[in-house]
């Protein structure tokens, strides 16, 4: 039997359940209404990418690059660059070498490869940007300056020695390359090592820093025996008055060095111990070998003598230097001191070069007499200090074409290919218009008025005598 009481407790208990019941399905509700609000909340926006720029367009190659050229110096060209002491002082100088593009040089100098046409513009003897050539200078511009920013002193360059390689153009910047970044600014404003360029020591505050441009090389172009056993051909040779007149040692005909002599003056000729002479032989006239005319009289060096000893007219001497057989009777003459010539190495090419007969001269001697000359061998030229010549110039030694000998010509192989192109000259024809044959080099050794003695130091073939030597 049930009790009201167990009634009772039922009902409470159901009552409980209900009420929990409907608190969970609240809780439930909330729950579902603040889920939808956290997913309706807009996600957070993400950046978008940049997007690239746009490549600066730079102008495409020339796939053809220039055909006529020369030789400038060392290296062959198309331009006609400057000379490198034409820039003024505080120029930055780059030489150019084989790889280099006007794209590469800026980036490395101006630090953007886009300001290639500022170097370009500065260079106006460049015709084509296109294509630059190994060895011709390059005028660096200023890195530009961003308002703001304190621009640097440029300091000054000193140009270097060419660098090897010629002749093979470097193509411009390729097309859509992309920008260098920026290189970073060092802390102390100078420049890196890079090739044709010199750092420059840099000075206390507000002192100034001159350089002046490395002197060429200068190599001895003679020895001694050169200078002072070589034949020279002088206008007219008149006799001095003083000469060997005989020979301690009778028994001897060839006398050398530490050999006594006596001399046919003394205290009447105002001699005295110690004076030094030259010893000196007339040779004779030497017939020009092109042209139907005498150059001069030869005179051989044979060696120098020093006066040990006077009496009133006559003079003790001793050979103290023999280039050759020294004998009794040979003129004397006062001893001068001959300086060694220094030459600056000239480049020479052997083909593409073009000489000029206007102003140059011609072999016309050689010591000893030989058909054929060769490096080393002495020779004198129609040419001298009244033609601008001094010890140590370098000349070019070339001959001009002679033209095929025909079987009906009149003309003949024995003659020679100078000769021949002579004959050409004056029955009209101009034999500048026709080939040349380099054929070496020749450093000037000692001048006279109207010839000089020289010394061939390159040839590439024979030498003959008649050929052309001239300045390139």
């Amino acid at each position: 039997m049930t009790t009201f009481s167990s009634v009772r407790q039922r009902l409470y208990a159901t009552l409980a359940l209900a009420v929990c019941a409907a608190l969970l399905g609240h809780a439930n509700l909330i729950g579902q209404e603040a889920k939808p609000q956290e997913e309706e909340a807009p996600p957070a926006q993400e950046a978008a990418p940049a997007q690239p720029a746009a490549p600066r367009q730079v102008p495409p190659s020339s796939s053809t690059p220039p055909t006529k050229g020369r030789f400038v110096g060392d290296h062959w060209t198309p331009y006609d660059p400057p000379a490198a002491e034409s820039f003024p002082q505080g120029s930055q100088i780059h030489i150019i070498t084989p790889g280099d593009t006007l794209w590469d040089l800026s980036a490395k100098y101006l630090n953007d490869p886009y300001l290639w046409p500022q170097i370009w513009d500065v260079n106006q003897y460049i015709t084509d940007s296109h294509w630059i050539y190994p060895g011709d200078p390059l005028v660096i511009p200023g890195k530009p300056v961003v308002i703001g920013e304190t621009p640097t002193t440029a300091p000054i360059e000193l140009l270097e020695p060419l660098p090897p390689g010629a002749g093979t153009p470097t193509a411009a910047a390729p097309e859509g390359a992309p920008e260098a970044p920026p290189a970073a600014a060092p802390a102390t404003p100078e420049m890196p090592d890079q090739p044709g360029m010199v750092d420059v020591p840099e000075g206390e505050a507000g002192s100034e820093v001159t350089l002046t441009p490395a002197a060429p090389e200068l190599t001895l172009a003679a020895d001694e025996v050169d200078v002072y056993c070589s034949t020279y051909i002088v206008d007219s040779y008149e006799p001095p008055p003083l000469r060997i007149k005989e020979k301690e040692d009778g028994s001897r005909n060839i006398l050398a060095d530490g050999d006594v002599v006596y001399l046919n003056r003394g205290l009447n000729a105002n001699l005295n111990p110690g004076d030094e002479f030259s010893i000196v032989m007339r040779e004779g006239s030497v017939p020009h070998p092109i042209f139907v005319e005498e150059v001069g009289e030869s005179v051989r060096m044979m060696g120098r003598l020093k006066v040990i000893a006077l009496q009133e007219s006559t003079a003790t001497a001793i050979i103290v230097e023999s280039c050759d057989a020294v004998e009794v009777g040979m003129d004397l003459i006062p001893f001068k001191e001959i300086p060694l010539p220094l030459a600056i190495p000239a480049p020479l090419r052997r083909h593409g070069n073009s000489m000029s007969a206007k102003d140059a001269g011609y072999i016309v001697d050689v010591t000893p007499d030989k058909a054929s000359i060769a490096e080393g061998d002495l020779v004198n030229i129609d040419m001298g200090a009244e033609n601008g010549l001094q010890p140590g110039d370098v000349l070019t030694i070339f001959r001009e074409w002679g033209g095929l000998v025909e079987f009906a010509s009149t003309h003949s192989y024995i003659d020679g290919q100078q000769n021949r192109a002579e004959a050409r000259r004056a029955e009209g024809f101009d034999p500048e218009l026709d080939a040349q044959a380099i054929l070496g080099q020749l450093v000037i050794l000692v001048t006279q008025a109207h010839t000089a003695t020289a010394k061939v130091v390159l040839t590439y073939r024979e030498v003959a005598l008649g050929d052309r030597v001239g300045r390139m």
